[in-house]
């Protein structure tokens, strides 16, 4: 595809100047820092402590491992021997009073044989070493009720899929800076409301609503900066967003871990959102979404802003050019995402788009949720399961641009998908070697997740950017309802969430490796430019740098040298032999 006039209009004003860079420190950082606690703070909030029933009646005289011995059965649970969590000897103090309980360990024996079990009558008591109170000690959810934590969480992830459905197309429509100042408003106030709601459909209602914002509130500042950054940055700045994620979720179990209630870590995590209101006065909309508006004055005043803001001179006739460019891309109304469909080569790319963001979603949040399920302390697990993010994103970022995005892409959804097998084979092993298996995995599958966003912020065309980002992001939230319940199924065995995650990667890798490479190539503007777009791609292809490459010089019989004078005769000699 030749180079389009808006790319060449970017560079004049300057695509990796002051703007940019503003842009990055007002967007990408503090956002990328705090949005991992929108997706992520339920999983500490609805954290599950030990617990066993509530016995009325311990004497102050009886610890409470004595009391447990008398009114608590044993179980065996994975090879190991505890207290029920669930069951009780069908016991009252009235039983107990007459008994000489100065020697609990003989008494029991024979006491406990004289009465069945049943469930529990009176409630619960919880172990408060790391948590006063968690969603599921104040609502009790435990035993026959453990599955609603998990529908809490999931009907959060519903609220993606509805808030996906709304904004992303919104923003197609109307704009990116509003839609992502309103979004991050409805996050803001609901997530606040949350904490304080105590019945049951209310408890569910607003955490549908807190979690309408969160895919929009990601994703929209990524695609402003996107829209704006010259094809070198675009790695970069994707790399650099996540490194920022790992980051916020690295601070997330020390927040948790020192805020010990739900309600106090809820409102640590959510107020910092409010700040992001000034978005509206301060951060400017993308000129390429003005552009594929019609917007051409507002276009053509915003890009001499940017080039007065990197010190370059406003180009010669800026008016005219953008005209011409609306009149070449502009001529079909938009409809939203569905007219990705409309063309058969981007329609095809669209469903192996969104089935890469869909296999990296499910297997990323898959992971994480299945983080309480492990031995040892779940504030230590998560975050040694999230610092392997940042050597995760330093070599998916190096690897996009020296490798490819295609290779880099699937390649580390396979390798994360190995690793979950490897995983469900170490179930017996010692603690530390799953859990060094499973950061493997948990390195790969970022490497993967980073590349997927590169490649719908290239693949995607400008007027459609937003849309199928959320068209992607929407059918990902769908399925991933369901991630929350890949942990949960661990009541069936700890080897079958990993059994799960191993088949969703290697469909992730199949999908990836389908998919075009877009290294250095510039962004479709239109959906005619989307179906033109590297239209020649083979499989076993490679558009990555050589470590075996070198000069080649020919006979002077023209003065040249092949690779220096005429570098694009080398580049396309090399190409025609790997192809």
């Amino acid at each position: 595809m030749s180079t389009p006039v808006f790319e060449q209009l970017l560079e004049e004003v300057g695509d990796t100047g002051k703007h940019q860079q503003l842009l990055f420190w007002l967007y990408v950082v503090p956002i990328n820092f705090l949005i991992p606690w929108i997706a992520l703070v339920p999983i500490f909030m609805t954290s599950t402590p030990s617990h066993w029933c509530h016995v009325p009646g311990q004497p102050p005289e009886l610890t409470d491992e004595q009391w447990k011995k008398l009114t608590i059965p044993k179980e065996i649970t994975d090879g190991e021997e505890s207290f029920s969590q669930c069951q009780q000897y069908n016991v009252t103090w009235d039983d107990l009073s007459s008994l000489n309980l100065t020697d609990i360990d003989s008494l029991v024996p024979t006491f406990n044989q004289s009465y069945g079990i049943i469930g529990c009558q009176a409630g619960w008591d919880y172990d408060h070493t790391d948590y006063d109170s968690t969603l599921s000690i104040d609502q009790n959810w435990v035993c026959d009720s453990t599955s609603l934590a998990a529908n809490w969480q999931s009907i959060g992830v519903a609220g993606n899929v509805i808030g996906t459905f709304i904004f992303n197309t919104l923003s197609d429509l109307l704009g990116r800076r509003p839609v992502f100042v309103v979004a991050v408003m409805i996050f803001a106030v609901f997530g606040i409301v949350r904490l304080y709601v105590t019945s049951y459909m209310w408890i569910m209602t607003t955490m549908l609503l807190a979690s309408l914002s969160f895919p929009a509130v990601l994703e929209l500042p990524l695609i402003i900066v996107m829209e704006q950054v010259s094809p070198t940055w675009r790695a970069r700045i994707t790399s650099t967003s996540f490194l920022l994620w790992t980051a916020g979720m690295c601070f997330l179990p020390l927040i948790a871990w020192l805020a010990r209630d739900w309600v106090v870590l809820g409102l640590i995590t959510t107020i910092p959102f409010f700040v992001f209101v000034l978005a509206w006065w301060i951060l400017p909309e993308s000129p390429r979404w003005l552009l594929s508006r019609n917007r051409l004055d507002e276009t053509a005043s915003l890009l001499r802003s940017i080039a007065l803001r990197n010190g370059r001179p406003v180009p010669e006739k800026l008016e005219q050019n953008i005209q011409s460019i609306a009149l070449l891309h502009n001529n079909e109304k938009n409809y939203g995402a569905l007219q990705l469909f409309k063309y058969r080569k981007v329609c095809i790319r669209t469903i192996l788009l969104t089935a890469c963001y869909t296999c990296n979603n499910l297997f990323y949040y898959g992971l994480a949720y299945n983080t309480t399920n492990l031995s040892g302390n779940e504030f230590l697990n998560f975050f040694l399961l999230g610092i392997t993010e940042l050597p995760s994103n330093i070599l998916a970022w190096l690897g996009a641009d020296f490798i490819g995005r295609r290779w880099t892409e699937s390649g580390c959804s396979f390798l994360a998908a190995i690793f979950a097998l490897a995983a469900a084979f170490t179930i017996a092993a010692e603690s530390w070697v799953r859990i060094s298996i499973l950061l493997l995995s948990k390195m790969f599958i970022t490497m993967s997740f980073m590349v997927v966003y590169v490649q719908c912020a290239e693949i995607y065309p400008t007027t459609h950017r937003a849309s199928g980002t959320g068209f992607s992001s929407l059918v990902s939230s769908c399925f991933g309802t369901t991630a929350p319940f890949i942990a949960y199924v661990h009541v069936h065995g700890e080897w079958v969430p990993y059994t799960i995650l191993f088949a969703i990667g290697i469909i992730g890798f199949i999908c990836g490796s389908l998919l075009p490479e877009t290294l250095n190539a510039d962004l479709p503007q239109s959906l005619m430019d989307a179906s033109n777009f590297l239209p020649s791609e083979k499989f076993f292809s490679y558009k990555g740098k050589h470590l075996w490459s070198k000069k080649v010089k020919v006979s002077p019989q023209n003065g040249q040298e092949l690779g220096q004078d005429n570098p694009a005769s080398l580049d396309n000699d090399v190409d025609s032999k790997v192809h």
